[in-house]
């Protein structure tokens, strides 16, 4: 049977809400009973050593991964059920990827169009006037006519993110947005999610960039193992972390 969204966590302060969730790919658990919410404005930073289970998480999110057990629930509605709309539930959910995924032939701005277009059926007008304003946005402005082989990494990662922005998503997921680039391209993206965060936006984050993980989270979330090991403020997992194994990955990344 399934099971009925707690009365807490469908009141408006929950964008989303992960109960009990599993996911295996064959006989390999990679998450384990995981258990988060969400807050509407809320930025939650992931960490958590390679193969801890932080993407499969975040893909769950979008269900670009069909969970194996546990429900999802994203504004009260749940989405893990049978009779969910995919489609109609990634128009809310924003993701940004460590591979940009840009179309090769196509202007930054015409790759800030295309989804506005099939998806949200917007004319070519209102398209274009959306793709030039979040470009604007994430400061491309004067490169909305270049294809992406004429842009750096980080500028076809932030193409990425006005793409993702132009569809309105209600909540952004970021998986290790900035480690595909080069150390000094990755400035540029991050002050683009520092702004969204500063702007209000619901923000899911898996990365290793500890300064913006201390800067602009209000949770930390630490994950070893499929399961979260530990979660609380910045100050609190930084600073006084509980977990031996969490004390163990921040003495190697300091």
């Amino acid at each position: 049977m399934v099971e009925e969204q707690p009365t807490n966590a469908s009141s408006d302060d929950i964008m989303v809400s992960i109960q009990h969730l599993s996911k295996s790919f064959g006989d390999t658990e990679v998450l384990r009973d995981v258990n988060v919410d969400v807050k509407r404005g809320e930025v939650v930073v992931v960490l958590g050593p390679s193969g801890s289970g932080k993407s499969t998480m975040l893909r769950c999110i979008n269900l670009l991964e069909k969970p194996t057990g546990g429900h999802i629930f994203i504004e009260g509605q749940e989405i893990t059920g049978p009779n969910t709309n995919i489609d109609k539930l990634r128009e809310h959910v924003g993701m940004v990827f460590q591979q940009f995924n840009l179309f090769p032939h196509l202007s930054a701005k015409k790759n800030v169009m295309l989804a506005q277009r099939k998806v949200l059926k917007r004319s070519a007008e209102e398209a274009e006037r959306v793709a030039l304003e979040q470009l604007d946005r994430v400061g491309l402005a004067d490169r909305a006519d270049f294809l992406p082989d004429q842009l750096s990494g980080g500028q076809q990662q932030r193409v990425a993110i006005a793409r993702a922005l132009a569809m309105d998503p209600h909540v952004m997921l970021f998986d290790e947005a900035t480690s595909a680039l080069d150390p000094e391209l990755v400035r540029g993206v991050l002050d683009v999610m520092r702004s969204l965060a500063e702007g209000g936006m619901t923000m899911v984050v898996v990365t290793h960039e500890m300064g913006f993980a201390r800067e602009v989270a209000d949770r930390v979330i630490f994950m070893e193992g499929g399961v979260i090991v530990e979660e609380g403020t910045p100050a609190e997992v930084f600073d006084n972390p509980q977990h031996d194994r969490t004390k163990d990955f921040l003495g190697h990344i300091k």
